[in-house]
């Protein structure tokens, strides 16, 4: 039998209507990239309007590479995911479902009253068996019979990899009362990204991309102007709108303008939309960004959002172009989101739920070149404003791409919500100079310049010098371009580089300070490169002290985990001693030690700091006189230590089923430790009174979170450690 979509009529195609959308079950609680070992839901959609009818109902699929099809996972569902089909197995010729081996591996659902039993082998492609639905019968949804066939995929794909899924329908759809012609409706679904979780920006900026990324604000509680909504169609918001299929931009989400979120749901005369909304303002700029900002009056200035209330059908809600965007740069995606439907939920045959029923709640795909990177999970009813988003790397050429955000659940008692400041950010790193404010050096001798580059991520490893000599107005390069290689500590890379400069007199009062950027060529592009460092202004003394122009250079090392400094003096007959000053921040310094005048007419020092140090160290030289003259300062040095720590951590990474953490205290005391997602989210936590000396913590209850990467935190009299983890199968 030809199975074309040729010789139908085209005005009945309105009257059936196909998509399809998959549910992250692994992350379905919080949201996440698709990673490998995840379990993904497939849900392709059939909606049958009342007074249509279509025969020879049936699904199938070929389990596509880089998937697995999870054993007997075969199902039919409402939009609100109750199962509505009798039991089903993979087995052939017991039931309507069967998984087929025999060839390829493939399923098969017949659906609709009157199916036969699907069969494996030579009958797996019978071109009947499929049952038949008449639009407006169980499972009823809204004015019609909405039927989703799940089934679940293992993700076996690598990280780097993009899956492709899709499926097929086959019906028969009559007109005038007849039947038709068979007809097939292939999904080409766009690709899935697999890809691990990074969680989102600590550090970001250019929070905004465009003038559509908050909506705006307005005194007219509906916005005229709509957006890039592909397959919706703007209204205004009333009592009884935006109906399933339709957006509103709004800066108040009643139906009649009230102001007033405490009145009852579903009540008549309601000033709630369908008397089940919030009635809320929106997000952009609140005081609390979970509660977002209050509704405004009509006729008052307020911010807007965009309002959807989805479709049967899932699909785009939200598209747009992103440009000037740098190559090899992590960039964060998000947006807030409000579940609006406080008050929703029907069951298969159309009855309301009692209430309280929050119904299909909200489950979104962001995508980025037509590729899915991101779902949010299914977004619970809070009555707050929640964040959901994922971080994106450029390609190494990459200046531009497509961003949507995608609707996952099928519309109709419930999935109805806001969205506001969608944000594109990017990740910045923190640039540490030494000194943080001023260099003081005595024309004719060196000084050293140094910056601590610490970043999220590890892309940020190219360096270049700057100077400026009109006070921090113009800048220029200062020789070469240089390449750190970042080391992950506590959590951050880092990268320390050092500047040697020999200043003349008439370099007194210039500027200098350091730009980083992923690539040589972002070095010399500002909107793709970070300069936010603190500028060291340069003094330089034409007459020096003769002390401190006595001190020929003050330099130290990292020598077996301890800080060594050394000075050399060329005439230190006046000068009593040397204190050494000590700080982790170059602002508060303290006596770290003492050593006294050699006696010489020029001597070489050297001190080792028996004190515990950190990551970062900076040392100075206070010279005090014999003669009671006023004290004298060194320049500023800073010493690196990654392997300092006075609390020490580690961990067994990756972990399964418990966490065993190793901690090293110096002196007995309260520790904290937290474990986190990437989203920031504390997933378990620890208070504990630990002896001096090591100790062993495990969490025993590690084994249901889902594969992925993760945060341990441990804080103890001031320092904190963390470490990154991975959670394995």
């Amino acid at each position: 039998m030809s199975l074309v979509q040729s010789f139908v009529p085209q005005d009945i195609y309105a009257q059936v209507n196909f998509s399809y959308s998959y549910f992250n079950i692994t992350r379905n609680n919080g949201g996440g990239t698709l990673e490998k070992g995840d379990i993904i839901e497939i849900h392709a959609l059939a909606y049958v309007a009342t007074g249509t009818t279509v025969s020879n109902f049936y699904f199938t699929d070929s389990i596509r590479t880089g998937t697995q099809y999870v054993p007997n996972s075969m199902k039919i569902v409402t939009n609100e995911g109750v199962k509505i089909s009798g039991s089903m197995t993979d087995a052939s010729g017991d039931d309507q479902s069967v998984y087929d081996v025999t060839s390829v591996p493939r399923i098969r659902i017949n659906l609709g009253p009157g199916f036969s039993n699907a069969q494996a082998g030579a009958n797996y492609s019978l071109t009947t068996g499929g049952g038949k639905v008449v639009g407006g019968t169980v499972p009823i949804a809204g004015p019609g019979t909405l039927a989703i066939v799940a089934y679940r995929l293992l993700i076996t794909a690598n990280y780097g990899d993009t899956i492709w899924i899709g499926g097929n329908f086959y019906y028969n759809l009559w007109y005038k009362n007849k039947p038709t012609v068979d007809t097939k409706y292939h999904f080409d679904y766009y690709g899935v990204k697999v890809i691990q979780n990074q969680g989102l920006c600590p550090n970001f900026s250019s929070a905004s991309f465009s003038a559509e990324s908050s909506f705006g604000s307005g005194s007219t509680q509906n916005r005229p102007t709509g957006i890039i909504a592909p397959g919706y169609t703007k209204m205004n918001i009333t009592t009884s709108a935006p109906n399933d299929n339709y957006y509103a931009i709004v800066n108040n989400t009643s139906g009649t303008g009230s102001t007033d979120n405490t009145v009852p749901y579903k009540v008549g005369g309601s000033p709630r939309v369908f008397g089940a909304w919030d009635i809320i303002g929106d997000h952009t700029g609140a005081a609390s960004p979970t509660l977002g900002n209050a509704p405004v009056s009509p006729g008052q200035t307020g911010g807007y959002m965009l309002v959807v209330n989805a479709d049967y059908n899932t699909g785009e809600a939200y598209n747009d172009v992103i440009k000037n965007v740098c190559p090899n740069t992590y960039y964060e995606f998000s947006a807030w989101i409000y579940n609006l439907c406080g008050q929703c939920g029907a069951d298969m045959n159309g009855n309301p739920y009692p209430p309280p029923t929050h119904g299909v709640m909200p489950n979104l795909t962001y995508t980025i070149n037509n590729i899915d990177f991101y779902t949010t999970g299914n977004i619970q009813y809070t009555g707050t404003w929640v964040k959901k988003g994922f971080v994106y790397k450029t390609g190494p050429t990459e200046t531009q791409f497509t961003i949507a955000i995608k609707n996952n659940a099928s519309g109709g008692d419930g999935n109805d919500w806001a969205l506001d400041d969608i944000n594109l950010s990017t990740c910045y790193p923190n640039l540490i100079m030494n000194p943080s404010d001023t260099a003081s050096v005595c024309a004719g001798f060196p000084v050293v310049i140094s910056d601590t580059v610490k970043s999220y991520y590890n892309n940020y490893s190219f360096y270049q010098w700057e100077a400026s000599l009109d006070g921090g107005v113009t800048w220029v390069s200062v020789g070469p371009p240089g390449t750190g290689v970042p080391v992950l500590v506590n959590g951050l890379y880092q990268y320390h580089v050092e500047a040697n400069y020999n200043p003349a007199a008439i370099d007194s009062g210039h500027y200098i300070r350091i730009r980083v950027a992923t690539t040589l060529s972002n070095l010399t592009n500002p909107n793709c490169s970070v300069a936010n460092s603190q500028k060291v202004f340069l003094k330089v003394y034409s007459k020096c002290s003769t002390l401190q122009s006595n001190i020929l250079n003050f330099n130290g090392s990292v020598i077996n985990k301890q800080n060594v400094l050394q000075w050399t003096v060329k005439d230190d007959e006046n000068i009593k001693e040397y204190v050494i000053e000590k700080s982790t921040d170059a602002v508060h310094f303290s006596q770290a030690g003492i050593v006294q005048q050699g006696g010489g007419k020029g001597d070489s020092y050297t001190f080792t700091d028996p004190g515990s140090t950190s990551s970062l160290n900076y040392y100075r030289l206070k010279i005090v006189s014999i003669d009671h003259s006023p004290d004298v300062y060194s320049n500023t040095v800073l010493l690196y230590n990654r392997n300092s720590s006075a609390l020490k951590v580690s961990a067994v990474n990756p972990f399964r089923d418990n966490l065993k953490v190793e901690v090293f205290l110096p002196t007995q005391g309260k520790v904290e430790m937290n474990l986190f997602d990437m989203y920031g989210n504390i997933l378990r936590k620890k208070v504990l009174q630990l002896n001096a000396g090591n100790s062993q913590v495990t969490f025993d209850n590690v084994s249901n979170l889902p594969v992925g990467m993760y945060i341990l935190n441990i804080f103890q009299n001031g320092e904190t450690v963390q470490k990154k983890l991975i959670k394995e199968n």
